[in-house]
């Protein structure tokens, strides 16, 4: 009886959700009527032959790939910098971590601020070096935003990493300078693959991330110019609340979920293996 309300409110608020949002993927539908027509798998078969889905699963993969590597790079060599002891060590990991406290509707907006190509700070100075408004084109904003979220959990990575290589014991050290080894590669052969937990962690954060990104990408570009930064999460609200097609973005949100459920699976049998210790 005690886990009776708990085993409700799961039922009610997320399992119910989930199959009435498959069950919507099947209907042409614009959220408002109450009368629903149903049309089987054309949502599914036209999510797959629109080329603004290809845009999306492009960003991200992008996404996934570089956040996740540059920011797992990063936060590693930073981590490491840190382990040494300097004035205003502590002051600098702060100030790395500060941004991943951040909101990132906040981050979007200061950054916009910076790059908007009409009211942009850096405006002029980008005009005088000959680079276009990265927000502006199709080809760079894509990577403006990726650069941005670096920028956001670099710090993020870092603390997570310097932890990691808190615990590892100053004997394994000591036993590699002894035996002549250089700086590399203690990193190489003992530091990385000691803190190889916290790289699956990071990367498992980071794709999921990259699923469900959104709050940058609304406050930087809303998903333009010309949809070349939409992803999934900002297609899936403008197909719902912009355009009013209820189905096709319950069919967009069952992708998202059939996804999800894929890195799910891999996150678990990863756990479950001994080799990340």
């Amino acid at each position: 009886m005690c886990v009776l309300p708990l085993i409700l409110f799961v039922l009610v608020y997320m399992v119910y959700p989930v199959f009435y949002n498959v069950r919507i993927s099947f209907y042409d539908w614009n959220g408002i009527d109450p009368d629903m027509t149903f049309i089987g798998a054309a949502n599914f078969i036209n999510i797959f032959k629109d080329k603004v889905f290809r845009i999306v699963l492009r960003n991200f993969l992008l996404f996934a790939l570089f956040t996740v590597t540059v920011q797992a790079v990063l936060g590693f060599l930073l981590a490491d910098m840190f382990q040494k002891k300097f004035v205003g060590r502590d002051v600098s990991k702060a100030i790395l971590f500060m941004p991943a406290i951040l909101s990132s509707i906040i981050i979007g907006q200061v950054f916009y601020r910076l790059l908007d190509p009409n009211i942009g700070y850096l405006k002029g100075i980008l005009s005088f070096f000959g680079v276009s408004a990265p927000l502006s084109n199709p080809k760079l904003a894509i990577w403006a935003i990726i650069i941005v979220n670096i920028w956001q959990w670099t710090g993020y990575s870092m603390t997570l990493y310097y932890g990691a290589m808190a615990g590892i014991s100053e004997d394994l050290y000591e036993a590699a300078k002894i035996d002549g080894a250089t700086h590399f590669q203690i990193m190489r052969k003992i530091t990385f693959p000691l803190v190889r937990g916290t790289t699956y962690n990071l990367t498992i954060i980071g794709v999921i991330g990259a699923l469900k990104q959104y709050d940058l990408v609304a406050s930087l570009t809303g998903g333009g110019p010309a949809n070349s930064t939409q992803t999934f999460a900002t297609y899936l609200y403008e197909a719902a609340f912009t355009n009013y097609e209820q189905g096709y973005a319950s069919a967009i949100a069952v992708v998202m979920f059939l996804i999800a459920g894929v890195i799910t699976v891999f996150q678990l049998r990863l756990y479950n293996s001994k080799t990340i210790y």
